[in-house]
């Protein structure tokens, strides 16, 4: 295993906020890229905002592990300067702003790529640039709304509902850092950045392939609640302490489960030959799956299942998510710290690398702006010109 992580050497200058933004710099730290994270002095980015009795935002520090924390003013001209001068030896500005806040702040691509033709200008947004909804702020809850998450999610009787995990940020955060790296890539051939923009709305597009498929094919493409359109049976059923999911994808896992429960005899009903037929009758199906699962213990019944390879899995809680054990051990969940919590937990990363120790240790997430002054040294600024950046308001 090597000790060189692949974006050693790699300095971002981080503007992002909130999830997205954040999601995908603590990749590029992952991969041992120095990120800095820019917050208004005061109170920091959005995300941080404390929570009563409690200190620093839990979600802010399970984001923003392995990244320093710099106070900007940019709205300070002392402020701006300042950015600027960072960009001179950075690699990667990533920002999630509201499409045209970083033209007002004179931060805009046009002028930044001019000045600084090496830098990678990643732009995280809710729409895209030339989009009649570029305007409109975005979050992962509202696009579920405009993107179509929200009008096939849920169950026929019942409105639409949105998730609350926030897929579309995370899925957003993980774009960016892929195009960020097709940059680097492009740079070390051409000597030239670029600007690398994704909006949250395009990132829905491919995760709603199916039912995307299911309108352009002329078929309905209604709410089904925890069913399969063209699957039966796939559903959640009860058991005598929880609930499973069990998904017959393909024949031979309707057979197996059909042996399993006893059943051979329905393969003499012409209604139960096929995946669609059985999903014509899906409430019958349900009912007969059910009435079986509800003898059983939920992780017993998983279990048996999955000795006869019939795709299923426990529908768990999200503290049984929170303290499981594949998850600790997969490095998901990692143990760190922060002087007004003690002992917490942040994200670690998806990306297994044969060459990467996903056991290395970890930079506890900042307090706000605890690397300004070691950041402003890199860059030649201390003492007086320190402080009078301090007293004007800059930093």
């Amino acid at each position: 295993m090597s000790d060189i992580l692949p974006l050693a050497g790699i300095r971002v200058i981080d503007l992002a906020q909130v999830y997205a933004g954040p999601y995908c710099t603590s990749q590029l730290a992952y991969l041992g890229a120095e990120v800095i994270k820019i917050e208004p002095p005061g109170t920091g980015e959005y995300l941080r905002s404390p929570q009563p009795d409690r200190g620093v935002s839990y979600a802010f520090l399970m984001l923003n592990a392995n990244k320093k924390s710099v106070a900007l003013n940019l709205k300070h001209p002392g402020g701006r300067n300042l950015l600027l001068r960072m960009l001179t030896d950075a690699d990667v500005l990533v920002e999630n702003y509201l499409e045209g806040v970083m033209d007002r702040l004179g931060l805009g691509y046009a002028e930044i790529s001019e000045r600084f033709p090496r830098l990678i200008y990643a732009s995280g947004k809710g729409y895209g640039a030339e989009s009649r909804w570029a305007q409109l702020g975005a979050t992962d809850y509202t696009v579920q709304a405009t993107c179509g998450m929200v009008s096939v999610t849920g169950y026929p009787d019942r409105p639409g509902v949105r998730t609350p995990a926030t897929f579309i940020d995370m899925g957003m955060g993980i774009h960016l850092f892929a195009g960020i790296l097709a940059a680097l890539i492009a740079r070390a051939q051409t000597g030239r950045g670029q600007k690398v923009e994704v909006a949250m709305h395009d990132v829905c597009i491919p995760a709603l392939t199916r039912n995307l498929a299911m309108v352009f094919d002329g078929s309905s493409c209604e709410r089904i609640g925890n069913r399969h359109p063209g699957i039966a049976p796939s559903n959640h059923y009860r058991t005598e302490d929880g609930e499973i999911s069990i998904f017959c994808l393909t024949e031979a896992h309707w057979q197996e489960l059909l042996q399993l429960m006893k059943r051979g005899d329905v393969n003499q009903d012409p209604r139960f030959r096929s995946p669609a037929s059985r999903s014509l009758i899906a409430d019958e199906v349900d009912a007969m799956v059910s009435a079986w699962a509800a003898t059983f213990k939920r992780d017993d019944l998983v279990e048996l299942l999955m000795a006869r390879a019939i795709p299923c899995s426990p529908v768990r809680s999200i503290e049984e998510v929170a303290f499981d054990e594949d998850i600790a051990h997969r490095e998901m969940l990692k143990v760190s710290e922060y002087p007004e919590r003690g002992p917490i937990r942040v994200l670690g990363t998806p990306l297994k690398l044969s060459d990467l120790d996903d056991h290395r240790p970890i930079q506890r997430p900042p307090v706000l702006g605890e690397h300004t002054e070691e950041v402003l040294d890199s860059i030649g600024i201390g003492g007086a010109e320190l402080q009078r950046l301090r007293d004007d308001g800059a930093i």
